[in-house]
């Protein structure tokens, strides 16, 4: 029985690289986020420098550039850390890439957590940004509410993260 659950952990372990495509299709997914980045940038760039743009459409414009930039950041820090989590460390060891501070103290929880504040702030961007693009109306209003209702679940839900994991942590 030892040896057969052996085998099966040994095979659950080699299964790790198989996580490589995934964190590979991460990669992918940057690149088309990097790809409709520059593309917006090049129309905004056009539009600021050869039409007229309200200052109200060149904030909420910019507002969508940081909200791509951040969900590629989010994307990034998923990737990297699920890498190095979960399939090997031993990558940078091998150049002279410096590896980022932050990777050595990362954890599933501190990567949730992470994803947690990211989230927040993407949603955050996107609620200021459904703020910013609608007139007073009810309609406008209501989709307002609701974005911050959204909002607001994603806020409570980073806390209560964040508290089961002081919880457990204090019982260790």
């Amino acid at each position: 029985m030892d040896k057969f659950l052996s085998k099966i952990g040994s095979m659950l372990y080699g299964m790790r690289l198989m996580m490589l495509f995934f964190y590979i299709g991460l990669v992918g997914i940057i690149f088309g986020i990097l790809g409709k980045f520059l593309l917006e940038t090049y129309k905004l760039m056009n539009t600021l420098l050869f039409d007229k743009l309200e200052k109200i459409d060149l904030i909420i414009k910019v507002l969508e550039l940081v909200d791509m930039t951040m969900v590629a950041q989010l994307v990034w820090v998923v990737a990297l850390a699920g890498v190095s989590l979960f399939v090997t460390t031993g990558h940078f060891d091998k150049t002279d890439m410096k590896k980022p501070d932050w990777l050595d103290h990362v954890n599933t929880y501190n990567l949730k957590l992470k994803l947690a504040f990211a989230i927040i702030s993407i949603s955050g961007v996107h609620a200021l940004k459904t703020y910013l693009s609608g007139e007073l109306s009810l309609e406008n209003i209501q989709v307002v509410s609701m974005v911050a209702v959204i909002h607001f679940t994603f806020v409570l839900s980073a806390i209560g993260i964040s508290f089961a994991e002081r919880l457990t942590r204090d019982k260790m």
